[in-house]
C-alpha cells in the first residue's frame, strides 16, 4: 500500500529503502505488514503520478484526516524530490492538512546537502527518531549502513537543531524499553527547543 491510515493521519509509504536497520524496527518480523496493511514495495516504488492520484482518492473519502505523514517502512528522505513535490501538491489541494515527516534525521547525508530550507518550505513538522544521546549506543540501536556510521549521530543532532532554528516544529522521539536513557534524550530535546515523545515499542 502507498497510503494507509493510522490515528487521525493519512500516511505515505514512499519507499522501503533506509540508511539504517534499527533493531527495534518490526518490518522484517512483520514481513512489511502494519495493522493488516501490506507496506511492502517489493517490485517498484510509487511514481509521482501515483502519489498524486492516490492522495486525491484518499482525500475524497468521507473520513477527514488531520495530518499527512511521510512515514512507511523506509526513510522518506531517500525520495526527497518526490516527497517535496507531493507535499507542495498537498499544500495546494488539501488546505488545512498538517504535513509531517517522520525520519531518522540523516536526510542531509543522504542528499549531500542541507535539506532543512527545502523542508521548511513544504512541511509543518519533522519528527526525528534519535532514541539515545550515547553515540555508541546510537550505532548499536540504529545499525546504519557503512557510509552513515561515522557521521550519522552528529548529523541527526545537527538536523534537529537546524530544523528548530529554521522555525519548523520539531519533535525528538525515543523508543521505550530500549535500555537507552530517555530522560537524557528529553533533556536534549527541551534544551534545543524541540518537543519530546517516548514511543511505545510496536512489538
Amino acid at each position: 500500500m502507498i497510503y494507509y491510515e493510522h490515528g487521525d493521519g493519512l500516511y505515505v509509504n514512499l519507499t522501503n529503502r533506509c540508511p539504517v536497520s534499527c533493531g527495534f524496527c518490526v518490518k522484517q518480523d512483520w514481513d512489511y505488514a502494519f495493522e493488516g496493511q501490506d507496506l511492502g514495495l517489493k517490485k517498484t516504488e510509487p511514481s509521482l503520478d501515483e502519489l498524486r492520484s492516490g492522495l486525491k482518492e484518499w482525500m475524497a473519502k468521507p473520513r477527514k484526516y488531520k495530518q499527512l505523514v511521510f512515514c512507511g517502512f523506509g526513510e522518506p528522505t531517500m525520495r526527497l524530490t518526490e516527497m517535496l513535490d507531493l507535499a507542495a501538491f498537498a499544500r495546494k489541494n488539501c488546505p488545512g492538512l498538517e504535513l509531517r515527516l517522520n525520519t531518522v534525521g540523516l536526510g542531509d547525508l543522504i542528499a549531500g546537502r542541507d535539506i532543512i530550507p527545502e523542508l521548511k518550505g513544504c512541511l509543518d513538522m519533522v519528527s526525528v527518531s534519535l532514541n539515545t544521546m550515547n553515540p555508541e549506543q546510537w550505532l548499536t540501536m540504529h545499525r546504519p549502513a557503512g557510509k552513515y556510521r561515522e557521521k550519522g549521530f552528529e548529523a541527526a543532532k545537527g538536523f534537529i537543531e537546524r530544523a528548530v532554528k529554521a522555525g519548523l516544529r520539531t519533535r525528538v522521539t525515543g523508543v521505550q524499553g530500549s535500555g537507552a536513557d530517555l530522560a537524557a534524550v528529553e533533556e536534549y530535546a527541551r534544551r534545543v527547543g524541540a518537543e519530546f515523545l517516548a514511543r511505545p515499542p510496536l512489538a
